[in-house]
């Protein structure tokens, strides 16, 4: 049976209202409404679903979805990033440990440079209490929420990338 264009879509129309359908309770106005007829005399009735099923599956890209193509460069950049930010971070922290450290020489100022502003701006929100700053610690807890929702064994982008 060869479907033309507008009735692959239109059946298409009906399996997404049949499953819609099924998934939510139907409206009582949308009882009492009669049935509107189907174009050209489809009927939507089990031969025609399951027409509309493998014309569906014979589209390109609805059948076997392929990951997005943005998915692995994007990890590929992501991952490592926040690989750096938790290490700068933590290299801050245990600058912390050492007061007498100059932070504007070198290699201590690589580390301190970059993270300063972020931290800065966190202070503005979270003070230091009793003498402490909790600011690298923050920081470094929301690099690794980022990293455990993008990229952990559930993370979006992996889940993408195996779909």
């Amino acid at each position: 049976m060869a479907l033309r264009s507008k009735e692959t879509t239109w059946l298409a129309v009906v399996i997404a209202l049949r499953c819609a359908s099924a998934l939510q309770p139907v409206p009582r106005h949308a009882v009492r409404a009669p049935m509107k007829a189907a174009p050209r005399g489809l009927a939507p009735d089990r031969a025609t679903t399951q027409a509309a099923l493998i014309a569906l599956t014979s589209l390109p890209g609805l059948a076997h979805a392929e990951a997005a193509v943005w998915v692995e460069p994007v990890t590929t950049v992501v991952r490592p990033a926040l690989f750096v930010a938790q290490f700068m971070f933590l290299c801050r922290i245990l600058l912390s440990w050492y007061p007498e450290i100059n932070l504007n020489k070198l290699p201590f100022n690589l580390v301190s440079w970059p993270t300063e502003p972020i931290l800065r701006a966190t202070r503005s929100v979270v003070p230091p209490a009793f003498g402490v700053d909790i600011s690298p610690v923050i920081w470094i807890a929301v690099a690794n929420l980022a990293q455990e929702l993008l990229l952990g064994p559930q993370g979006v982008l992996i889940l993408l990338a195996k779909s």
